[in-house]
């Protein structure tokens, strides 16, 4: 190569979108969900609604965060399971991964989209039976002395 001329870098490859990423993209567009905005992450992509995180598109998975209560009735009810990144012991117990069945269903995908950017909000109705003093005395006993 001649002196002083720049080597040709090869182009970049680039990697296809998360397969489901426009499954979410559709139904985020058919709720008319605002303030969503999204950026590339582990190799896949984060959305989030009012600048907190609500769903991960990475891979073949299609992630949102819920409430525990609607993780565990939608892993009851066979509509996904927690979500493991990568498939190795890390867990994101927050988050539910929709099954291929429910992956299949859109009437489910909006349901838990539009739970998951209700929860992430802050619109989720907080949870009945429990008030400040509840909590106030809750975490009095966390922090008292054992003697």
């Amino acid at each position: 190569m001649p002196r002083g001329q720049a080597r040709a870098r090869p182009a970049a490859r680039r990697r296809p979108p998360p397969r489901h990423q426009l499954t979410l993209d559709e139904a985020l567009a058919r709720l008319g969900v605002p303030g969503v905005t999204s950026k590339a992450m582990f190799g896949g992509r984060c959305y989030y609604v009012d600048e907190k995180p609500f769903s991960f598109v990475l891979g073949e998975a299609l992630a949102l965060r819920v409430s525990p209560q609607q993780l565990a009735a939608a892993c009851e009810r066979g509509d996904g399971q927690v979500f493991h990144p990568g498939g190795g012991d890390f867990v994101m117990r927050e988050y539910l991964e929709l099954s291929a069945q429910a992956l299949a269903d859109e009437e489910k995908i909006d349901t838990y989209v539009q739970a998951s950017t209700r929860f992430m909000g802050g619109q989720e109705a907080p949870q009945e039976g429990l008030n400040w003093e509840d909590l106030r005395q809750g975490r009095e006993g966390l922090y008292k002395k054992r003697t």
